[in-house]
């Protein structure tokens, strides 16, 4: 079987070793799609196994999808910007790119497009990031604007071109390579399912009716978000897949807010202020004094914190003071965001160690 590879996950087929990646077995019918076991179980029983792709080999198949490839989508999560888009920057290669903002339909209300459109152009100038050929918002879960980005490719490209779509992991970047290939007609598609790490090779996929190469690549783990430091079952939990969470809070002086137990902060200023939390739905929001943001990460009770008994002894704390003025926000990579709606303050927040944190503009309301 040389040179065969899952349609699902895009790892190399072998029938010998159960235990290994892209197991199959000598039996299976060849007629339809070939996909490997682990794609069979996670589609059929949403079970995801034991074994997951080497963060390095990860690298070095985008890298090599990077040095064939004419024109690059980057695909960021418009619920997690922080986690999803800036690991990219050395990534680039001075090649040109589109960027596609997905997940919109977590929102709990319809956001205006050109908006944040705006927002991601602006968000990739203050990167110091070039500016991209185009930026396309997406729902890959319903696949609203995936016509938009088969118009712009057709647009950007020329016949024979190569074209390598890129996506940390748990972006939506299958769902998104579902849909257009559904356009195209294809009975075929990559396995989509909730679990990090579900793509594990190079997959090629024929688009604009057989003139470009589409090449799928495996999600990238950022290694600086929250999902990242744990188990594929507790990581599943951090990603937003239905409506994001969005709650309105007043802190008074002495009070903060804890986030799925993975995020503390304590509001230092001298007058009540309110504040936005947005979030997955799998998350506990809980308002508590300051005092005891401390003992409750610490401790970790089941109804705050969900994580399994082998993925609570990984994190280690770290605390730091941020500054916020009104209209900006404080994001998490991987967990999510906090956004002030009063006068400039001083919070102090505790994070687990080594995860990306940043203070932006408002992505939501007024600006």
């Amino acid at each position: 079987m040389s040179g065969d590879y899952c349609r699902g996950c895009g790892v190399a087929i072998q029938t010998e070793n159960p235990g290994k990646p892209g197991y199959v077995p000598e039996i299976q019918d060849r007629k339809g799609q070939l996909v490997c076991q682990r794609c069979y179980r996670i589609t059929h029983y949403g079970t995801v196994g034991t074994f997951h792709p080497e963060p390095q080999k990860i690298k070095q198949s985008i890298i090599k999808a990077i040095s064939l490839s004419d024109l690059l989508i980057i695909v960021a999560d418009f619920a997690d910007l922080a986690g999803s888009l800036p690991v990219w920057s050395g990534f680039l290669a001075a090649k040109p790119y589109i960027l596609i903002i997905n997940k919109i339909d977590l929102l709990t209300f319809k956001a205006k497009q050109a908006e944040i459109i705006d927002y991601g152009r602006a968000y990739l100038k203050n990167a110091g990031w070039a500016a991209p050929s185009d930026i396309i918002v997406t729902s890959g879960l319903k696949g609203s604007g995936v016509d938009i980005l088969s118009r712009s490719l057709s647009k950007s490209t020329k016949p024979g071109a190569k074209i390598a779509i890129l996506g940390v992991t748990n972006v939506g970047k299958s769902s998104i390579i579902k849909h257009l290939l559904k356009l195209e007609g294809s009975p075929n598609s990559p396995t989509v399912s909730k679990f990090p790490g579900t793509t594990m090779g190079l997959s090629n996929w024929s688009i604009i009716k057989g003139r470009n190469t589409l090449i799928d690549t495996p999600g990238l783990p950022p290694e600086d978000r929250v999902a990242d430091m744990f188990c594929p079952e507790c990581a599943s939990l951090l990603v937003a897949s239905s409506k994001l969470q969005q709650k309105l809070w007043g802190l008074k002086p002495g009070k903060g807010l804890i986030m799925g137990g993975l995020c503390g902060i304590g509001y230092q200023g001298d007058e009540e202020t309110v504040i936005i939390a947005f979030t997955s739905s799998e998350l506990m929001l809980h308002r508590t004094d300051n005092a005891k943001i401390s003992a409750l990460l610490d401790e970790a009770p089941a109804w705050l914190n969900k994580l399994c008994s082998k993925c609570r002894p990984k994190v280690e704390w770290q605390e730091t003071t941020v500054h916020l003025e009104n209209n900006q926000d404080f994001a998490i990579a991987g967990l999510g965001w906090f956004s002030l709606r009063g006068a400039g303050a001083d919070f102090q927040v505790r994070l687990p160690k080594g995860i990306r944190s940043e203070v932006r503009p408002a992505l939501i309301g007024k600006k």
